[in-house]
């Protein structure tokens, strides 16, 4: 299995994103940009923090999706 995972991350790391991809990514960049300039400097620490917890919380969500579809 680790090493279909494998297979898939290196193919995946070749995949161009789609069109919708970018204009969103564009929307996050700014949206988060914005908000960050209205935090001081505490609170920038603690929202990188999160950022970074919902960051893992992401890729354990698409491991477990990956691997529910290998079972399928």
């Amino acid at each position: 299995m680790n090493k279909i995972l494998k297979l898939l991350i290196d193919d995946f790391q070749n995949h161009k994103p789609s069109a919708k991809y970018q204009p969103v990514l564009n929307k996050v960049c700014e949206t988060e940009m914005a908000f960050m300039s209205s935090l001081n400097k505490k609170q920038k620490a603690e929202y990188i923090k999160l950022d970074f917890v919902c960051g893992e919380l992401s890729i354990v969500e698409l491991r477990d999706l990956l691997s529910f579809f290998m079972k399928v």
